[in-house]
């Protein structure tokens, strides 16, 4: 699979849908650097990881081109890695508990008070009650929290993140994302709204999706397991 032909091919559905301003984030999850940098070439920026350690040998493999890249972490914030992640992310979507997005904002504050580059991150919810699903706060246990949540230079809150249902039933997948804009439009009017994947992006944008995180159908197959760095 060409990645370049693939990405243009659905930015250009995108701009046949009135979509324009979606924002694609790549996920180059094991594959090497020259997958980030091929897109780089093409004008393409934002990537998407979702293991601290394989993004961390990865990154620092890419080399620099005209246009810097912005880098998403994926998968469910833990809070033994957040303290890690600023530096090496710009936004991070799976903030689903309270400790784990304490200790992130401590870690971007002292990021912050080095640099002056400061963080974004978005809530995720699950919305589809699906306990196969990692990650993701109830509504309810979001609407306890919301009072609470930070946002500051340092790392400010852009919006939320939900995945769609495991069977991709279109009904059911448009509802979930449809509850999420709800959220949204009454809690972060301006938010982000990182929802769509490869196999339910279309649905998503119809939705009010801002982000789509698509893999495979830019990238192609997968391999088994994370991507490493070839030894000697």
């Amino acid at each position: 699979m060409d990645p370049v032909r693939a990405l243009a091919s659905i930015r250009e559905e995108l701009d046949r849908r009135g979509h324009n301003r979606v924002r694609i984030v790549v996920v180059t999850k094991t594959h090497g650097p020259e997958l980030i940098e091929t897109l780089l070439k093409a004008g393409h920026r934002e990537f998407g990881e979702n293991r601290f350690t394989e993004a961390r040998a990865k990154f620092a493999l890419v080399h620099a081109q005209a246009i810097q890249p912005i880098y998403h972490h994926l998968g469910p914030l833990q809070s033994g890695f957040a303290r890690n992640l600023p530096g090496l992310f710009h936004v991070v979507h799976g903030v689903s508990s309270a400790s784990a997005l304490e200790s992130l904002l401590k870690a971007a504050r002292r990021h912050f008070e080095a640099t002056g580059e400061g963080m974004q991150y978005l809530m995720q919810l699950n919305l589809t009650a699906e306990s196969s699903k990692l990650g993701g706060m109830s509504e309810e246990q979001f609407l306890q929290c919301r009072e609470s949540l930070p946002s500051e230079e340092a790392l400010t809150w852009r919006g939320f993140m939900t995945m769609g249902p495991t069977d991709q039933d279109a009904k059911r997948t448009s509802e979930v994302f449809r509850r999420l804009r709800q959220i949204r439009d009454e809690h972060l009017p301006d938010g982000e709204l990182s929802m769509g994947m490869s196999g339910d992006w279309q649905l998503a944008v119809e939705e009010g999706a801002t982000i789509v995180r698509i893999g495979t159908a830019i990238t192609g197959t997968r391999a088994g397991g994370p991507w490493m760095p070839e030894s000697g």
